[in-house]
């Protein structure tokens, strides 16, 4: 893949959030036709699961295939995308129990959680690679089950770029408005994420203050991630306190 990545790289050079996300979006699209063995893909199929156009699933697969992925299309009423790389999946060895429990949690989550997008697709993909058996109980198990969902209090876009400040390490330039409804302008080194009991927060080392801070999630107006390289710092002496149910995940 690694041909794939270069080529896309010089090609949507646009920004850092814009292309992280649309390259995660088509090797998300080149796994899933690899998945399905020899059974063809839609191009409808691929829009409904990836959230876009049919228009941007072909632009999508055809940038694939100009890229060098072994990927093919079979015509017909039941063609669709073909991988030349079928690889067998990896069976894992989990439980139904445990299979249900992560995908419990990854729903108690919330819409809100950091990288919640990439986990549901994880939870996706580790449900494909159970025995049949497994899957089956897992579905039998999971319509036992009820809970709330809950809305999405943060733009996918903002959330993408706090997300991806985190896991880069980078400087944020952000708009915030606090508790006291005063807007102010940050650049904030992106830490971690910290969990309270109102939501999800920033952890960040804020250059105004020259202190730790944790900025909520929901009132971050806008965010703007820079080249900047945020220093190495200790997650909880820059979080200021260490409660003891906090925890890493």
């Amino acid at each position: 893949m690694s041909e794939i990545v270069g080529f896309l790289d010089g090609r949507f050079e646009n920004g850092l959030a814009g292309p992280v996300n649309r390259l995660e979006r088509l090797f998300a699209i080149s796994e899933t036709i690899r998945q399905s063995g020899r059974r063809p893909v839609t191009a409808t199929a691929l829009a409904d699961r990836f959230d876009v156009s049919r228009r941007t699933i072909e632009r999508d697969l055809a940038s694939l295939r100009e890229a060098g992925a072994p990927v093919v299309s079979e015509p017909g009423r039941n063609g669709g995308a073909v991988s030349l790389d079928v690889a067998a999946t990896s069976v894992v060895a989990l439980s139904s129990a445990q299979v249900t429990a992560l995908l419990i949690a990854v729903a108690a989550a919330g819409p809100d959680a950091p990288y919640s997008d990439d986990a549901r697709s994880g939870a996706d993909l580790l449900l494909q690679s159970v025995a049949p058996s497994t899957q089956a109980s897992v579905v039998e198990l999971r319509n036992r089950i009820r809970g709330p969902i809950g809305d999405a209090t943060v733009s996918p876009r903002l959330r993408r770029t706090i997300q991806e400040a985190v896991r880069h390490g980078r400087v944020l330039n952000i708009t915030y408005l606090d508790a006291h409804s005063k807007l102010t302008e940050r650049s904030v080194e992106a830490i971690g994420f910290y969990h309270g009991s109102d939501g999800w927060y920033l952890n960040g080392w804020c250059e105004l203050r020259e202190a730790g801070r944790i900025f909520r999630l929901d009132r971050i107006q806008s965010a703007r991630l820079t080249k900047r390289r945020a220093h190495h710092r200790d997650v909880d002496e820059v979080l200021g306190w260490t409660p003891a149910e906090v925890v890493a995940p």
